[in-house]
């Protein structure tokens, strides 16, 4: 951002807007920051503050909607294992002695 001319005070601003903006979309990780003189008095500071949270704010979004797609693919995966139609049936009758069940075979 230096390197595009914007000032110290812009570059300020949009760093604590941006993890404000994250705060604001959910993220317990971090901080809403404000410097709340600099916002009211400093132009620059403002401008930086306000692009830095839409800018949290997005990336935040999207660090979401990743994670909620990510949850459901994994909930997924968890599902088609457990859903084994003859695990499910071995598994209920483990314990149960089924050595009687082999002489109805034998009448046929």
């Amino acid at each position: 951002m230096r390197e595009q001319g914007r000032s110290e005070s812009y570059v300020l601003g949009f760093h604590d807007g941006r993890h404000s903006g994250m705060k604001e979309e959910g993220n317990v990780f971090e901080q809403f920051i404000r410097d709340q003189s600099s916002f009211e008095n400093d132009p620059e500071y403002r401008n930086g503050w306000l692009a830095g949270e839409k800018e949290g704010q997005k990336l935040q979004y999207e660090a979401n909607i990743a994670s909620a797609a990510y949850s459901d693919y994994q909930a997924g995966k968890a599902y088609d294992r457990s859903y084994n139609i003859d695990k499910i049936g071995r598994d209920a009758i483990k314990d149960i002695d089924t050595s009687d069940l082999n002489e109805l075979k034998k009448d046929k």
